[in-house]
């Protein structure tokens, strides 16, 4: 999905939380689909449009140390300074501004040291503590790196579970349509193949005229076929 594809922003008339609200789930949607298509060193115009966003909250949050230090671990991450980036996040975890966004945010960009290093173990404990302390608009950002982490490990049958659970408490999400796909490829791998149909046709049905219904069709024909 592209940027024009995600939530518009808040009308003018609506509270500024809002507002602030939906550039943070834009910056974390857009890095969560972008960051797995592109290495680290390659990260440059992805860094840069992250630390727009944050520059963004952090002037209307007036959390300005905390936000700086976040966009500056980010920096430190995308340059090839796992270290540096290492030590300015658990700053971030430890103050947090008083930011509960920002310290979801500062364990999320952890995890994302940890799956760069392929330390599957220690990404998924750093999604699963930063969706522990996020707010509930960060929170199902966090969940879903979880998911995609544990599919990339391998735990398909972990995957199916934490995918399910996704969306039985956000069905509405935008993020919804990726972690059913996700849910469909764990449940193909673990050998629930009636699930899996079942779920690849659900797409079908939800998100027509979209490349997530064209991928469900074309499994499910492959399936058929079987």
């Amino acid at each position: 999905m592209t940027i024009k594809d995600k939530k518009h922003w808040a009308d003018q008339s609506e509270a500024a939380r809002d507002e602030v609200r939906d550039a943070v789930e834009l910056a974390i949607d857009w890095v969560i689909d972008h960051r797995r298509e592109a290495s680290y060193a390659a990260g440059g115009v992805a860094a840069a449009g992250l630390l727009a966003t944050l520059i963004f909250y952090s002037r209307h949050a007036q959390m300005v140390d905390s936000w700086d230090k976040l966009s500056l671990g980010e920096m430190y991450a995308y340059t090839g300074h796992p270290a540096e980036a290492q030590a300015t996040l658990t700053q971030v975890k430890e103050t947090g501004g008083g930011s509960a966004v920002a310290a979801a945010m500062a364990r999320m960009m952890e995890g994302d040291l940890q799956l760069g290093s392929q330390k599957y173990p220690e990404a998924i404990a750093a999604y699963e503590k930063a969706a522990e302390v996020a707010p509930d608009s960060i929170r199902p950002f966090a969940l879903a790196e979880k998911i995609m982490t544990l599919e990339e490990s391998g735990k398909a049958a972990d995957c199916v579970s934490a995918a399910q659970a996704f969306l039985d408490a956000n069905p509405e999400h935008l993020l919804a349509a990726q972690i059913h796909s996700a849910l469909a490829r764990c449940q193909l791998i673990s050998g629930q193949m009636d699930a899996a149909k079942s779920t690849l046709q659900r797409i079908s049905l939800q998100y027509p005229n979209t490349p997530w219904a064209e991928s469900a069709a074309v499994r499910l024909q492959t399936l058929a076929q079987k």
